[in-house]
């Protein structure tokens, strides 16, 4: 009889531990599954909140004195070419989320009511050709202009109303009044780049560059400063600009994505190390607590490889079946999970196949060794040895 024959025959005569050994495998799997895919959402997760705190990189005229600009509130109305923009992206300086912005302050007026605003042209978030990313800014459309919340009080302008705001003779459409930020923005009225660079006659021309800094991982694993190289790179491309790093936000931003790494590398790690144990262990006591079967197969003629054939079919069947419904549920469960979990990006998560046959492939590898192993060093014993036992 063949191996795969005497190993149903046997599953259906101890359908009871087959099935323990079947649901353990299942939920070991099932858990791992579910947390790797689950992990792929949260650091997306992640990555979104941390982009959302905002820009920690400005890039300014060379000419700008950093200590006005501060006392200024950030304003400047220096300027520098808008060709920077390409020269950044053609080096590939270590940055990403360009937005480039023209600023002027400007008399904002609606109806019988009018404020000095803190006018900003604003183009949407530029991605590098090799680090595409959903955009951190969108463009605003031409001729539609966004509010700060405190400018909108003054101008009367209520959220969700539609109203028409005239700055420099030029009229537009307020397409929303921004939340509350407890920033400068508050203050500001946001147009497109172009619009903005025609009203105030500066083709060509922007007040800043804000961007994501990307050397602040690789930095901290080298001990280099991301400042210095970030200077050094912009020094390299230009001398009419000038590098501002916002160090706490920096700072913050590497320190949640990092933690939350780490946080989930050790589960993820403590689950592998757990489903190897589970199923060498379950593997080898099922071959090591039946000798006496192994002894009475050697007398009835199977051969060494024969009879650990038995045993590991047996548990590549039990693994196979376990993990493919433990996979499937836990990657079920995680992507059913996500739209409640994350927030901002639970749409996005989907089955991460690749993590399926890893899991899957290990659980079969591990099944093998733990079942053939101990089954072939129980071959090697005297028969009459081994029917002697109890088992």
């Amino acid at each position: 009889m063949s191996p795969i024959y005497l190993a149903l025959r046997e599953l259906n005569y101890r359908w009871k531990s087959g099935l323990v050994f079947g649901l353990i495998v299942a939920a070991v799997t099932g858990v791992l599954a579910y947390f790797s895919i689950n992990d792929a959402g949260f650091q997306k997760e992640i990555g979104r909140n941390v982009r959302d705190i905002g820009s920690n990189v400005v890039i300014l005229p060379s000419d700008v004195d950093q200590y006005a600009y501060h006392l200024a509130g950030g304003y400047s109305e220096i300027t520098m070419t808008s060709n920077l923009v390409s020269q950044l992206i053609e080096h590939r300086a270590s940055l990403n989320h360009l937005i480039p912005m023209l600023e002027r302050r400007a008399m904002c007026a609606t109806g019988d009511h009018q404020s000095i605003g803190r006018v900003v042209g604003i183009s949407a978030s530029i991605a590098m050709p090799d680090r595409p990313k959903s955009p951190m800014q969108r463009s605003i459309s031409i001729g539609e202009l966004q509010l700060g919340s405190e400018l909108a009080r003054k101008l009367g302008v209520a959220r969700d109303t539609k109203a028409e705001v005239t700055i420099a003779g030029e009229s537009f459409q307020v397409q929303r009044v921004n939340r509350a930020s407890g920033t400068w923005q508050d203050s500001a009225a946001f147009i497109d780049l172009k619009s903005a660079q025609n009203l105030f006659q500066l083709p060509e021309r922007i007040s800043r560059i804000e961007a994501i800094e990307c050397t602040s991982e690789q930095c901290e694993a080298s001990g280099l400063q991301s400042s210095v190289i970030l200077n050094n790179e912009i020094a390299k491309i230009t001398d009419e600009a000038s590098f501002l790093r916002k160090e706490g936000m920096a700072e913050a931003r590497l320190s949640v994505r990092s933690v939350s790494r780490e946080n989930f590398l050790i589960l993820q790690n403590v689950l592998w190390v757990f489903l190897a144990l589970t199923l060498l262990g379950l593997a080898m006591l099922n071959s090591l607590g039946r000798k006496p079967e192994i002894g009475v197969l050697q007398a009835v003629g199977y051969g060494r490889w024969r009879v650990a054939s038995l045993f590991l079919v047996r548990s590549m069947l039990l693994s196979a079946i376990g993990a493919a419904v433990g996979i499937s549920v836990g990657m079920a469960a995680s992507i059913e999970q996500a739209n409640r979990l994350f927030v901002m990006t639970g749409q996005k998560v989907s089955l991460d196949w690749n993590a399926a046959a890893t899991i899957g492939g290990v659980a079969f590898i591990l099944a093998v060794l733990g079942s053939c192993v101990p089954a072939l060093l129980a071959a090697g014993e005297d028969p009459a040895h081994l029917i002697g036992k109890d088992s």
